[in-house]
């Protein structure tokens, strides 16, 4: 009897040693999965696929963090992405865990760094492209793979892009330097025959062959005359062949420049034997 007493006390025990320790793992198990996740900010200074960590560069500081074996990588031209797409100058936002001061990150997203304005020179000899905005000009490198993105998601090339094109530019800066990693010029192209012109209602009309178009001239249109890109509207005239470059805005044709077609040819000639295309 005593034998059998002794052995369910010993079972009872053992359910509860087993039952505590289980008790025990789940609330472990929930603490981490209630551990809250925190975002951080900044660029990119090194990563190291080997060593599975990534240092990030915010506003103030640089952080470390340990990339988990799940964590998941959102590039801006590839998406899912892997470590070894990370590199340094991208502008990035990670997502992680703080478990006692070892950050581990769930997800790394890049975030655009983006440029809007004028091209103003483009020289494909020295890889650099100047984009002006009021106020501003900004001077970015111009590598070979950068990509250039036409309206309706088109691709286009280096010679798509001319002196007085409207353009955004995403870029990252690898060590400092503003380098350009897709060049959006989305603008649509009109050439016809200049017809009308109304300086006060800054209007003009163009025809082509089978058909004629009405736009309404933006306050920073820029319009090529001989050249050069400070011409006014007052120095165009009837019957001049005309490219005209605008976004349709809810049936309305806004013009952001104005360029001879003759000289946009040409300027699309020289880009293309610069970069050998």
């Amino acid at each position: 009897m005593k034998t059998t007493r002794s052995k369910n006390w010993m079972s009872v025990c053992a359910m509860v040693l087993t039952s505590t320790a289980m008790f025990r793992a789940s609330a472990d198990q929930m603490a981490t999965a209630a551990r809250p996740e925190k975002s951080y900010t900044g660029m990119i200074v090194s990563v190291d696929p080997k060593e599975n960590t990534l240092e990030i560069k915010g506003f103030m500081l640089s952080r470390q963090f340990n990339l988990g074996s799940a964590c998941n990588y959102i590039l801006l031209d590839k998406s899912p992405a892997t470590v070894n797409d990370l590199r340094p100058g991208q502008k990035v936002t990670v997502s992680y865990q703080d478990a006692q001061s070892v950050l581990i990150a769930d997800r790394v997203e890049q975030e655009p760094v983006q440029f809007e304005g004028v091209a103003t020179v483009i020289d494909t000899g020295k890889h650099t492209l100047i984009v002006h905005r009021t106020g501003l000009d900004k001077e970015l490198q111009l590598p070979d793979d950068c990509k250039v993105v036409l309206h309706n998601e088109k691709p286009g090339t280096f010679a798509d892009i001319h002196s007085g094109s409207h353009v955004t530019v995403t870029y990252e800066t690898p060590d400092g330097t503003p380098t350009a990693r897709e060049i959006a010029q989305t603008s649509i192209e009109f050439t016809g025959m200049l017809t009308a012109i109304d300086l006060g209602e800054k209007t003009v009309k163009a025809q082509a062959m089978f058909e004629s178009k009405k736009f309404k001239v933006a306050d920073n249109c820029t319009i090529v005359i001989n050249g050069k890109t400070d011409g006014q509207l007052s120095d165009l005239k009837p019957d001049d062949k005309l490219v005209f470059t605008f976004d349709e805005i809810n049936g309305i044709n806004v013009v952001n420049r104005i360029a001879p077609a003759e000289a946009q040819a040409n300027s699309a000639t020289t880009t293309a034997q610069m970069t050998g295309n």
